[in-house]
């Protein structure tokens, strides 16, 4: 019973277009936190505080 009123839910989402909007909603706040992410590793960089070999091994990483 549970798990049909889930799939129901589910399926309204779906069908009104909330569903895509909460899960832009997601990707934004995650793609923000990478971005984030290499702004402070390269501003590391350009202070100093990492080599070029680090540099490049974190920047691929992400």
């Amino acid at each position: 019973m549970f798990l049909l009123l889930i799939l129901v839910i589910g399926f309204y989402l779906y069908q009104s277009g909330d569903l895509q909007k909460l899960t832009q909603k997601f990707q934004s706040n995650e793609t923000s936190s990478v971005n984030e992410a290499k702004r402070i590793i390269d501003i590391r960089y350009a202070s100093g505080q990492i080599s070029a070999d680090e540099y490049t091994k974190i920047k691929n990483r992400l």
